[in-house]
Order: structure tokens, then C-alpha cells, then sequence
């Protein structure tokens, strides 16, 4: 069960995190690139299911070495799981042709 939650909360969750941020950001600024949305849907999708474990951490340990390793499993998880998903929330879709392209 345990094994379950961690992977919806690592892969299932910043999955769904990025592709909706990525699609709210191609509805709401269409002139940004493409690079840009995936880049600003990815962090904040892979960096939110271990910010827990950063606080935790935090409190927890006066060293800065647990805190870098965590912060780089949430770059992990941006990277391998949340880009992709990102990515293909942003890809270009054919426009309807115009009517009045034949006229």
C-alpha cells in the first residue's frame, strides 16, 4: 500500500501538475515558447511532492547535504516525469482549415 501512494504522489501527481499548468499557460500566453512552458509547468510540478520532505528536512537535519539530495530527486522527478508530460500537453495542433481559404 505504502508502495502505491509514493508512486501516485511522484509519478501520477506531477504528471497531471504539469500538463495543466503547461495547458493554463499555452490558453493564457500564447506568445511565450514553447521551451518556456514546459520549463515553468515542470519545476514547480516535480519540486511540489517533495517540498513535505524538504520542510522535514529542514527541521530535522542542520546539515545542507539531505536538503540538496532532496531538492535534487524533485528535479528528477521534473525532469523525467514532468517534462515529458508538459511536453505533450504543449504540442501544436493542426488548426481547423479557414473557410475562406478557397474562395
Amino acid at each position: 500500500m505504502g508502495f502505491f501512494i509514493i508512486l501516485m504522489v511522484l509519478v501520477v501527481l506531477p504528471a497531471i501538475l504539469s500538463t495543466v499548468i503547461a495547458s493554463i499557460l499555452g490558453y493564457r500566453s500564447k506568445t511565450m515558447p514553447r521551451a518556456r512552458r514546459i520549463a515553468y509547468a515542470a519545476l514547480p510540478a516535480g519540486l511540489l511532492p517533495v517540498s513535505p520532505a524538504i520542510v522535514s528536512v529542514l527541521h530535522t537535519y542542520s546539515s545542507p547535504v539531505p536538503v540538496i539530495a532532496v531538492t535534487a530527486l524533485g528535479l528528477i522527478v521534473a525532469a523525467v516525469i514532468a517534462a515529458p508530460a508538459a511536453w505533450l500537453a504543449t504540442r501544436s495542433k493542426t488548426p481547423p482549415p479557414d473557410p475562406k481559404a478557397f474562395d
